[in-house]
């Protein structure tokens, strides 16, 4: 990442007393920014620890007379000019603009705004809308949206908002216009800055899960009912504050102009807030690994189709053992559970075909045929894979791949059947997902079977071309 210089003056870090001259390096496009302290020095070489390697905040002043704060700085390098100075580099997450603290304590907020490229039509609204079709002299249409409320509690409030830009100038050739959507926190105490981008960042990968496609963050702003501008007569204005941060990717902003269809998206805005996504926030952090597990293929497309499988393999058996049965008695437990409610007669099947080589430990095997037979509710498409054997399939060639046992070799799936073994698992993993976020049975059942019908009609195809005789 290139940054480029911009601004030059004098930092005061906290605890110390002196100012150190310094330049301010910025790339606010993928938030790169780096202070260089650059502290004179003609004598013998100073010690590494001159200055700190991790400082919270350093305030500063520009030659022009700006005012800045710099948040969570840690030292990224030093150099030692002989005779001339020690340079001191700090990579920073966030730069406020504008204003600067004399307490750590003081650096903190009441509300954040930060923007989400790419999620508009997740979001299912805008402010531009058709008009009626005997209005004959408007081509679009002006309607202000409102703040939508996705989660609230004693704590926090967090909603989803949409702007949009209104031309001034009209007398040109083009015109353009402009939709940005925004997650906006508003926390009933002060908080600091990574308090907020701590509930951003578990909301924007639950967008990423709904999508199917990696976000990144981009303009900042935050605001106190300490940080104001004062008129006459007393009278005070909230004074929003711009932040400059560090928590830019580089992802694509293709999938915000290109038409999504209903079951491209695990769920929208309107549907998440039909279900009873309360029940996530208490769950969320046993549920970290198996999100991380399914993000790492968001974010990682150009992946072997072996590592995408293993991913979605471990996320499955991780979620079975953290949210269903994590011992062998919870599972032997659990079993006796299952079969109670099943018809005598395939009682011993599914005894078997649940506990069928676990003994002293749950298999992978045991896991995924548990999570396979969803507590008799849903009937999952395995295509060609015959139910009974899919688990013993998925776990042999998950052996073969991570230990590279060759006795497996001819077991394993290969091709073809690993991609389409590979989106059977992850309609499962989805399945579950959905329930953990509070939706209705109903809408589960159906969104899965969306999801997966794209796949079903595609080997359909391949099946039927291969089946033809074209002479």
């Amino acid at each position: 990442m290139k940054v480029s210089l911009s601004a030059t003056g004098f930092w005061k870090i906290k605890d110390l007393e002196k100012e150190y001259p310094g330049d301010l390096y910025l790339n606010e496009d993928d938030g790169g920014i780096v202070l260089y302290i650059r502290i004179p020095n003609n004598g013998p070489i100073m010690s590494f620890l001159e200055l700190p390697l991790e400082i919270k905040f350093i305030t500063g002043t520009t030659i022009n007379g700006a005012q800045i704060t710099l948040v969570d700085c840690i030292r990224i390098s030093t150099e030692s000019r002989i005779g001339s100075e020690e340079v001191f580099g700090y990579q920073v997450k966030f730069m406020l603009d504008g204003v600067t603290f004399n307490k750590e304590e003081n650096i903190s907020f009441t509300k954040m705004k930060i923007s989400v490229p790419g999620i508009i039509q997740w979001g299912d609204i805008s402010n531009y809308v058709r008009p009626d079709l005997d209005n004959k002299r408007t081509l679009i249409g002006l309607e202000t949206t409102e703040p939508i409320e996705i989660y609230a509690c004693e704590e926090y409030s967090l909603l989803y908002y949409l702007t949009f830009s209104a031309p001034f100038q009209l007398m040109k050739e083009e015109i353009n216009l402009k939709q940005i959507p925004y997650l906006v926190i508003e926390s009933r105490t002060f908080q600091p800055l990574e308090w907020f981008m701590r509930i951003a960042s578990q909301m924007k990968r639950l967008i990423e899960i709904a999508i199917g496609n990696p976000l990144g963050f981009d303009s900042m702003i935050v605001e106190s009912p300490e940080i104001y501008y004062e008129f006459e007569e007393g009278e005070k204005i909230s004074k929003s504050l711009k932040v400059i941060h560090s928590f830019k990717q580089n992802t694509s902003r293709d999938n915000s102009s290109k038409q999504m269809l209903k079951h491209d998206y695990l769920f929208n805005l309107s549907e998440l807030r039909k279900a009873e996504f309360s029940q996530w926030q208490e769950i969320s952090t046993i549920m970290e690994p198996i999100i991380e597990l399914y993000i790492d293929s968001l974010y990682n497309k150009n992946l072997s189709v072996s590592r995408h499988f293993l991913n979605m393999v471990q996320a499955l058996e991780t979620y079975h053992s953290r949210r269903i049965a994590y011992s062998f008695d919870d599972f032997k437990e659990r079993v006796v559970q299952l079969l109670e409610i099943r018809p005598e007669p395939f009682r011993e099947q599914d005894n078997n075909f649940l506990l069928g080589g676990s003994y002293k430990f749950v298999t992978l095997r045991s896991r995924l045929a548990d999570l396979l037979l969803a507590n008799f509710t849903f009937y999952f498409h395995t295509g060609d894979f015959k139910l009974t054997d899919f688990p013993q399939v998925i776990a042999s060639t998950r052996n073969y791949y991570t230990h590279y046992n060759q006795k497996l070799e001819e077991k394993a799936l290969k091709g073809a059947d690993l991609i389409n073994a590979y989106y059977i698992l992850r309609n499962i993993l989805e399945f579950y997902l959905l329930k953990e976020l509070g939706f209705k049975e109903e809408f589960i059942h159906e969104r899965i079977r969306e999801r997966i019908r794209p796949i079903v009609i595609s080997n359909d195809i391949k099946k039927a071309d291969k089946n033809r005789n074209y002479e």
